[in-house]
C-alpha cells in the first residue's frame, strides 16, 4: 500500500513536471511565432521597423534557410585553379593562403584570387533572397551589431526631397572641419538653388582610450597627422566631444551618429555604416546615385548637375564611379597607416577600388551593397579596397572619373578649363 502512494505521488509530480513543460513549450512556440511574424528583410519596409529602445538596428536581418547545411569548415580551393601550377590535387583555404611560398605567389592567377575573399558565397542569390524577406544558404559571418544612435530629421527623412544625398566621412571631434563645410555648402546652395541637395555628417563615438596608438595585428602603431594629434588632444574628453555633437544636431540636424570609436582604423565601420544609412533611410527614387566624401574635400555642385546630365541614367544607377586604382600594391610595413598583413590580404596585388576620398553609388546598387557588406571581411581592412571587394563579389561595374581630384591632384589642374566634380578644399579658394 505503502509503494502505491509513493508510486502515485511519484506519477502525479511527472504529470505536473509534462503539464509545466508543455505549457512552457506553448509560450515558447508562440513567442517563436512572434519572432518570426517580424519582417526579416533588408532594407527595412519601414525605419520604425529597425527602432530599438530609441536608436536604430541597423544589422542584416537574414534568416537560413532550413534544409542549408551547415558547414564550419573553411572553404577549399584547388590549388591549380589559384595558381599557375600543375598540382590537380592539393587544395588550400583562403588561411592558408599566406603560409604558400613565394615562387608559388608568383604564379597566381589575377583576378580569380580575390573571389577567396571570405565569404565566398553565393552573393548575388543571397541578395536577392534578403531583399524579398526569404531564408538565404548561408548566414554573414561578418554581420557585427551595429547601430545608430541619432540620425537626421531633415535629410533622408519622411517628408524631405533631394537632388543628391551626401554623405561626409568626418572625424567626431572635429567640429571647426563640419562648421567649414556648412559654409561652403550655404554658399554652393546660393550659386545653385534649383539643385536640391541633402549632406549629413557620419561620426562615431569617441575613443575611450588609447590617444594615437593602436595594435594592428600584433604590432603596435602610432597614427600620425592631423589624425593622431587630435586623438592626443581629445583623449579623456568624451563628455566634452559629445556635449559638442549632441548641440550640433540640435542647432544643424546634420549628424549621423554610429556606436563604433570613431578612428582612422576604423573606416570601414563608418563606411559600413553609410551603406547601411543609405539603403534603409534614403529614397532611392529622386536621385540616381548617393555620394560619400571625405571632409576635406568639397564638391563643385555646377559639375554634379553636368555630370547628371551627360552619363547615361543605368550608369548613373548602376556603377561605381570614383577615381578606380586598379594596380596597387598592399603596403607591407607595419608602421604605415595603411599596412595590410598577410593575413587579412595574402596578395601584393590589391583589386580595384575607388580611392577613399569620394564614390559616387547608384541608387540601384546600394542596397546591395548594404547587404553583401555583411558578408564581406572587414577586421581591419581599409574602407577602399573593402568596397572594391564587396562590389567585385556583386559584380559591381566600376568606373573612373578624372575629374575627381585626391589631395594634391588639384595643383595640376589649376588652370583647366573644366572644373572638378571633387578637389581638395584649397583648390576652391584658388580657382
Amino acid at each position: 500500500m505503502v509503494v502505491r502512494k509513493r508510486l502515485f505521488k511519484l506519477f502525479t509530480l511527472l504529470a505536473a513536471i509534462c503539464a509545466i513543460f508543455m505549457i512552457y513549450r506553448i509560450s515558447t512556440a508562440d513567442k517563436w511565432k512572434l519572432v518570426s511574424e517580424r519582417p526579416c528583410k533588408w532594407p527595412p519596409s519601414a525605419v520604425e521597423d529597425i527602432l530599438v529602445n530609441g536608436t536604430y538596428n541597423i544589422t542584416i536581418c537574414a534568416k537560413l534557410s532550413i534544409d542549408a547545411i551547415q558547414d564550419d569548415q573553411p572553404k577549399r580551393y584547388l590549388l591549380s585553379d589559384l595558381f599557375n601550377v600543375h598540382d590537380k590535387d592539393e587544395t588550400v583555404t583562403f588561411e592558408s593562403l599566406p603560409k604558400l611560398s613565394k615562387k608559388i605567389w608568383k604564379k597566381v592567377k589575377y583576378p580569380r584570387i580575390y573571389d577567396t575573399y571570405p565569404q565566398d558565397v553565393p552573393m548575388e542569390e543571397i541578395v536577392y533572397n534578403i531583399k524579398a524577406g526569404k531564408t538565404v544558404s548561408h548566414l554573414p559571418a561578418y554581420n557585427f551589431p551595429i547601430k545608430i544612435l541619432e540620425t537626421s530629421k531633415s535629410v533622408c527623412a519622411e517628408g524631405t526631397e533631394h537632388d543628391l544625398v551626401i554623405v561626409v566621412k568626418n572625424a567626431v571631434y572635429n567640429s571647426k572641419i563640419r562648421n567649414e563645410f556648412r559654409d561652403f555648402m550655404r554658399n554652393q546652395a546660393l550659386m545653385y538653388p534649383d539643385i536640391r541637395v541633402g549632406y549629413v555628417f557620419s561620426v562615431g563615438l569617441p575613443r575611450s582610450h588609447g590617444g594615437r596608438h593602436f595594435i594592428r595585428d600584433g604590432h603596435l602603431v602610432s597614427l600620425g597627422g592631423s589624425g593622431g594629434e587630435m586623438l592626443e588632444i581629445y583623449d579623456g574628453k568624451r563628455n566634452l566631444i559629445m556635449e559638442t555633437i549632441k548641440n550640433e544636431i540640435e542647432l544643424y540636424d546634420d549628424i549621423i551618429l554610429g556606436d563604433y570609436e570613431d578612428t582612422y582604423f576604423n573606416l570601414t565601420w563608418k563606411t559600413v555604416t553609410n551603406l547601411r544609412w543609405l539603403s534603409a533611410f534614403c529614397n532611392k527614387t529622386q536621385g540616381d546615385f548617393f555620394m560619400v566624401l571625405d571632409d576635406d574635400h568639397r564638391v563643385n555642385i555646377s559639375a554634379i548637375h553636368e555630370f547628371m546630365q551627360s552619363t547615361p541614367r543605368s550608369d548613373l544607377r548602376n556603377f561605381l564611379h570614383g577615381k578606380i586604382s586598379y594596380r596597387d600594391k598592399a603596403s607591407r610595413s607595419p608602421t604605415s597607416k595603411f599596412f595590410m598583413s598577410t593575413n587579412e590580404v595574402p596578395w601584393s596585388r590589391m583589386a580595384p577600388y575607388p580611392r577613399g576620398m569620394s564614390q559616387l553609388i547608384g541608387a540601384d546598387i546600394v542596397d546591395d551593397m548594404a547587404i553583401a557588406s555583411a558578408y564581406t571581411r572587414y577586421d581591419f581592412l581599409n574602407e577602399d579596397v573593402f568596397l572594391g571587394l564587396v562590389a567585385r563579389k556583386l559584380g559591381i561595374t566600376l568606373k573612373s572619373l578624372d575629374t575627381l581630384y585626391e589631395h594634391s591632384d588639384y595643383l595640376r589642374h589649376l588652370h583647366d578649363t573644366k572644373h572638378p566634380l571633387v578637389a581638395l578644399k584649397p583648390y576652391f579658394s584658388k580657382s
